[in-house]
């Protein structure tokens, strides 16, 4: 109970008072400053204090004068992109927490998810780059259109770290997203075909997975 007092303590102190601390590094260099050497001791240091911040969310912790809440699951999404710093990690889940209000969310949070199928399913998974020349059907082409229309803006927000308007471009995908799942199949006979498709949903769950893996969540 101590050491999940002081983790979650770390933790508030991170956030509350804004400090923009990579605390995954700071736990390697505190492992590699002990006597005893191990290759895993600061991976499960990190997750341990990672874990604690389920507690801090979900007791209500992170609610402020926003009224900002949070969910497990949404909690389990931006962890899987492996934030290293606890205020960057809340700066994603209030932006999720926006985003999920949206009207064009639910779409684009189920299509994550059968994205996530489709990749696990498939034999080669998302592997490749996108070959223009093999864009057969106008739906996967007016997608990949769409996904250079967005890639710098969303690249842009995310090196300032503005994951609403992050999220907010990627919202814009819906039409396209759910025209290519009306339209094409992915699973195509020809192979050629069939992994290319596979990289470009590769490449547009990629986008999203930038700032949460949205295929965790649930609907």
């Amino acid at each position: 109970f101590g050491l999940r007092r002081a983790a979650i303590g770390v933790l508030r102190l991170l956030i509350e008072l804004k400090v923009d601390l990579d605390l995954r590094r700071c736990i390697e260099a505190a492992v590699a400053a002990q006597p005893v050497k191990s290759a895993t001791a600061a991976d499960d240091v990190y997750q341990y204090v990672l874990e604690r911040l389920r507690s801090y969310y979900l007791e209500g912790g992170a609610v402020g004068p926003t009224g900002f809440t949070t969910t497990g699951e949404q909690l389990d999404a931006v962890l899987a992109s492996e934030p290293r710093s606890p205020l960057d990690l809340d700066a994603r889940l209030r932006a999720l927490a926006g985003f999920l209000a949206q009207p064009a969310a639910a779409a684009l949070t189920a299509a994550n998810k059968r994205i996530a199928n489709i990749l696990r399913k498939s034999e080669g998974g998302a592997g490749g780059r996108i070959d223009p020349a093999l864009l057969r059907e106008p739906a996967e082409q007016a997608l990949a259109a769409a996904l250079q229309r967005v890639r710098t803006p969303v690249e842009q927000a995310l090196a300032q770290r503005d994951y609403a308007a992050a999220l907010a471009t990627l919202a814009q995908l819906r039409a396209e997203v759910d025209a290519f799942f009306d339209a094409v199949m992915v699973n195509d006979p020809d192979a050629a075909l069939r992994a290319n498709r596979l990289a470009l949903l590769g490449d547009l769950a990629g986008l999203f997975g930038r700032i949460a893996d949205l295929s965790r969540l649930p609907g």
